[in-house]
């Protein structure tokens, strides 16, 4: 595997908070990312996982990965972000494949779901690799309150 994923500690979230960059990790030149932000407040939520996207070759963060159990029936709503120098190397399809791996023997976890943003169709591309399925177009609407068309990514466990 090209990624090793490790937790984001409350420690590191502090300091993503706090514009500064986490003690005892390696992060590129150019992150945080779009996503750093939003993970770094949700650190601690119950039912919420976050980790860090390392590298494997050099244990740099080249990104982010985090879930949420969203309903009763078992829903695990996932996101995750890649530094932009990063893209389009593997390490977004490898964190979701491992990720994935990680919680899908949880008793509670039915289905995972991605929503990719229709002007972002790499992002469809990504969970597509990992083995989900596209469901459905819908609006969603992002931390800013701003709603978005996206598809519906679904992988039944």
């Amino acid at each position: 595997m090209t990624i090793v994923l490790r937790e984001v500690t409350r420690e590191a979230a502090e300091a993503i908070l706090a514009g500064e960059r986490p003690a005892n990790v390696r992060v590129a030149d150019d992150y945080p990312t779009e996503f750093s932000a939003g993970m770094a407040q949700a650190v601690g939520t119950e039912g919420q996982f976050h980790y860090f996207v390392h590298r494997r070759e050099d244990d740099v963060v080249v990104g982010e990965i985090g879930a949420a159990l969203v309903d009763e029936e078992g829903t695990v709503e996932i996101g995750y972000a890649v530094v932009e120098s990063q893209q389009n190397r593997g390490y977004a399809t490898a964190a979701v494949e491992a990720l994935v791996a990680k919680l899908r023997d949880a008793s509670e976890v039915r289905r995972f779901v991605a929503h990719a943003p229709l002007e972002r169709p790499g992002s469809g591309r990504v969970v597509e690799k990992a083995g989900f399925a596209m469901v459905r177009e819908m609006d969603d609407t992002d931390e800013a309150g701003k709603v978005l068309r996206v598809k519906e990514w679904e992988l039944a466990v």
